[in-house]
């Protein structure tokens, strides 16, 4: 194997895989930050979706291009994708009515798509040319894809979205080099590549990503005195700072408040925001008088100078607050360790100095980790408002996984209180009422499982003009403690919603609404939650660490009203991202068919492939995406972010996968199919159990935990794939771009369905759904391994 990765094909296959993953995982990071979500599962069937029509191109056209000629396509293919993506704009937020963004964002794909074609044609003519080693090839295209998540990450670090994506084209001239058969090509090539990397170390502006007109960062530098100061990459996140006059983000400040505003920085993440930097000294009787006009005054007052944990602190706002009320000790989970490294670097001052107050105590863990770790038992656990208001209507934010509101969050949170401690959460009101019940609903499922029979009198909730804060107490609140609620309330115009022993008189007084939807829709929860939860025209069904889609309240009787409102509402997706979902799923699955059936067509050019192959090679597509993806997607709450588990997961993935196809000759196919089939049945019963064992664990062990739930199914999903191939190549030699073509056809549309299916089912299910993929593999496999080709006979 060392011999071929040091041969001219050998590492070729290796760069342009590394440059190829490199690409896929920047595309991702650059639709996170441009439009809404990180698009992980697009950016995945975009790469199988190129690897497919790559193998359709091999088995219709009897000559092909030079490798280094299709490696230099590559690398000029990937910086046109970033042109067009980048200066080409795409406006979501009018798809439903212009109908130029619906060709926009296919061409945004097809632009996406090519260099997975022109990467992935080369891969797969070394891997013909190869014959009957086609292991090798096969894995130095996963060992160069897996140290392609490698250089991603490095690359985002050092060099943003930007430089990244210059050094995955520069990855494809390197291998284009080592496709060249002179002395002199290779040197000018390789020199073109040093002068890719020197202009991605170097970022000029003109390379600079365009954000979506709608992200809240565009929306901001639209501000007249906008100015933004600083702008910094890691390899999971990019943080803007911007420096405004008119920045006023005190998420239910009471309208009584009558207080002067501090001054404030915003700061954003992936173009998200604003989390507010507040220029406020904490010992100032004027910032207590502000804690005390804002919706999460109330639990400062009646759990004075406590133990307090905030969880979802964004920029530190909360955590002024609560020193402001008098806090004792505040305690700080790092959700994005870039953000705190600038609130104690260049933001220290735009703070003053709120991390180097000793009563702070910064918890080198996600929130989740900090609540799953021991510890003392708070006085308050506070889950921040730290997020923008994101209406239900949208839709765009259906698919963001947001594990920091899972009925399983809020249990532990509830269980990290001590005997008189109150657990608080503030979310936006919406009209019908969306978020801030669902918080409800899965408050009151994260009681039932803490063992509280009867919640009302443990239970206080209000809401001011555009906020809802619950509160949840260890024990049930005292005739005292609802005075100072009663007064509390009063005294900054909040309305009650639910309260032990609300009168019907103190309803909808101040922030006065045509009937008090929200004190019915909250009691009825409580009283009767599976009923209401049924008919309610949402779905709010308490997210969980399985489904963690918060934001996903689409039901499928909302259709009529979504397709009626098309075209006549200035929102995107038409009011669901569900049915963008569904849309892409089509489209996808023409294309795939499309891709599938051509080297049928092509019948002089490739021999029928038998259809127990057809079975064989899709069902090996279906299943790797289908363990892929929710691995991906559950490990994001091992690793604290998405971006770190994508790169984490597909590379020990990869590199399992190609030592299994190196092992492939060794060890009989059947057994194998079955055995992984075994290995994902245990990984479906014990993987959320190990997932919460790691998570109080400092990085370094996660990762590693990460690693070993991804490693032993990457080994053995590496075997079956280039054992067929191999024998496809003894008995249908012609045929084997077409069984690449049909797995990655089959892959491009299991990535959309295992979006879909997790919406709906959860994560486990798709896990599941890839086991039995793998069961589909070892029945077509027969017997034995000349069993597929006998049974069928050639065509």
């Amino acid at each position: 194997m060392l011999t071929f990765l040091s041969s001219g094909p050998g590492l070729g296959v290796l760069l342009i895989s590394a440059g190829m993953l490199a690409f896929e995982i920047s595309l991702s990071r650059i639709f996170a930050v441009q439009q809404f979500h990180h698009f992980a599962f697009v950016v995945i069937s975009l790469a199988v979706m190129g690897l497919a029509a790559s193998g359709t191109l091999l088995a219709v056209l009897r000559r092909r291009p030079a490798l280094a000629s299709l490696a230099l396509a590559y690398a000029a293919s990937v910086l046109a994708a970033y042109g067009v993506v980048n200066w080409l704009p795409f406006d979501s937020y009018s798809i439903a009515w212009d109908g130029r963004q619906v060709a926009i964002l296919l061409l945004y794909f097809l632009a996406a798509c090519t260099p997975f074609v022109f990467a992935g044609w080369a891969v797969g003519a070394v891997m013909v040319d190869a014959g009957e080693l086609v292991r090798r090839p096969y894995a130095a295209n996963l060992a160069g894809s897996a140290l392609g998540c490698l250089l991603a990450l490095g690359a985002l670090a050092s060099a943003g979205a930007e430089g990244a994506v210059l050094l995955a084209s520069a990855a494809g001239l390197l291998a284009a080099a080592a496709f060249s058969g002179t002395r002199l090509h290779r040197l000018a090539l390789t020199g073109m590549a040093c002068g890719l990397a020197l202009v991605a170390v170097l970022r000029p502006g003109v390379l600079e990503l365009k954000l979506s007109p709608y992200k809240p960062l565009s929306q901001a530098m639209l501000l007249p005195d906008a100015r933004r100061t600083l702008t910094r990459w890691s390899p999971t996140a990019r943080v803007d700072v911007v420096e405004t006059s008119s920045l006023h983000v005190f998420p239910g400040l009471s309208l009584n408040a009558g207080v002067e505003l501090p001054r404030q920085t915003a700061l954003f993440i992936d173009g998200d925001g604003p989390y507010p930097i507040t220029s406020m000294t904490t010992d100032d009787p004027a910032a207590a008088q502000l804690a005390d006009h804002l919706p999460t005054g109330l639990p400062y007052r009646l759990r004075p100078a406590g133990a307090v944990l905030i969880l979802e602190p964004g920029a530190g706002l909360e955590a002024q607050l609560a020193l402001a009320a008098g806090a004792a000790r505040v305690d700080l989970p790092v959700e994005e360790p870039l953000v705190f490294d600038l609130l104690q670097g260049p933001l220290a001052q735009s703070s003053q100095g709120l991390l180097l107050d000793p009563r702070v105590v910064v918890l080198e863990r996600s929130g989740r980790g900090a609540l799953a770790g021991p510890g003392v038992g708070y006085d308050l656990v506070v889950f921040a408002l730290s997020e923008p208001f994101r209406p239900v209507a949208a839709g765009a934010f259906s698919l963001t996984e947001y594990y920091a509101l899972t009925w399983q969050a809020l249990s532990d949170a509830f269980a990290r209180l001590g005997p008189e401690g109150i657990l608080v959460l503030t979310r936006w009101l919406g009209n019908p009422p969306s978020e801030s019940a669902r918080a409800w609903a899965t408050l009151l499922l994260a009681l039932e499982k803490q063992g509280v029979a009867e919640p009302g009198p443990n239970l206080l909730a209000y809401r001011s003009m555009r906020t809802g804060t619950l509160l949840a107490a260890r024990r049930p609140f005292t005739p005292d403690e609802l005075s100072q609620a009663r007064g509390f309330l009063e005294r900054n115009g909040f309305d009650p919603i639910w309260l032990p022993d609300l009168e019907p008189s103190e309803l909808n007084r101040h922030n006065r609404l045509p009937s008090d939807v929200y004190h019915q829709l909250f009691t009825d929860l409580l009283r009767r939650p599976r009923q209401t939860l049924a008919r309610y025209e949402f779905n709010l069904n308490p997210p969980s660490d399985d489904r963690p889609y918060f934001y996903h309240y689409f039901r499928w009787r909302q259709t009529p009203q979504v397709m009626a409102a098309l075209g006549t509402q200035w929102l995107p997706f038409g009011g669901s991202g569900y049915l963008v979902l569904l849309a892409l799923l089509l489209l996808v699955m023409v294309l795939a068919g499309a891709l599938a059936l051509v080297p049928a067509l092509a019948w002089r050019a490739t021999p029928r492939l038998p259809r127990r192959w057809l079975i064989y090679f899709g069902c090996l597509g279906a299943g790797y995406l289908w363990v892929e993806i929710p691995l991906i997607q559950r490990l994001t709450l091992l690793l604290d972010r998405p971006a770190l588990a994508l790169a984490l997961v597909l590379f020990t993935l990869l590199m399992a996968s190609g030592t299994g196809s190196l092992l492939s000759e060794r060890l009989p196919l059947r057994p194998a199919l079955a055995g992984l089939v075994g290995l994902l049945a245990v990984e479906l019963l014990v993987l959320p159990a190990l997932v919460r064992l790691g998570l109080p664990w400092g990085l370094p062990a996660r990762a590693t935990l990460a690693a070993g739930l991804a490693a032993p199914p990457g080994l053995l999903m590496g075997i079956p794939f280039a054992a067929g191939l191999r024998r496809l190549q003894a008995t249908l030699p012609g045929a084997v771009p077409w069984a690449w073509a049909v797995n990655g056809a089959v892959s491009g549309v299991s990535g959309v369905l295992a979006a879909l299916i997790t919406l709906d089912w959860g994560f486990g299910a798709t896990l599941g759904l890839g086991a039995l993929a793998y069961v589909a593999a070892w029945a077509a496999a027969g017997d034995s391994g000349a069993s597929m080709a006998a049974s069928e006979g050639l065509a």
